[in-house]
């Protein structure tokens, strides 16, 4: 499991927002053909809301970011933007045995 990660979020006018999220909910909304309406009332919320979500205006609550997952079948941390370091991923490789090590390090050194 990996342990390390950051959200990457930006202030407008002393309120928090979650950077990337309006284009990210923007292009799914657009990939599942939906208008903002359709959006809205699929999750419970004003249609002006979810033109806020897009425009940065504002975030979602925790609970509308649930539901906007849900809704677009991605994930909580997709919208949230959260990284996880590329060079810190760990792998449980205690079952393994020497050939099967082999062939795994075999497999990291081609994806470098």
């Amino acid at each position: 499991m990996l342990s390390h990660f950051h959200v990457c979020y930006i202030e407008k006018r002393s309120i928090y927002m979650i950077y990337g999220l309006s284009k990210k909910l923007t292009l799914l909304r657009q990939q599942h053909k939906m208008s903002q309406s359709e959006v809205a009332r699929r999750i419970g919320v004003s249609s002006s809301a979810v033109s806020a979500y897009e425009a940065d205006e504002t975030s979602p609550t925790l609970e509308n970011l649930v539901k906007l997952a849900n809704l677009f079948h991605v994930s909580t941390d997709y919208l949230l933007g959260v990284e996880y370091p590329r060079d810190k991923a760990i792998l449980d490789t205690s079952g393994l045995n020497k050939q099967q090590l082999t062939v795994l390090q075999n497999l990291i050194d081609i994806m470098k």
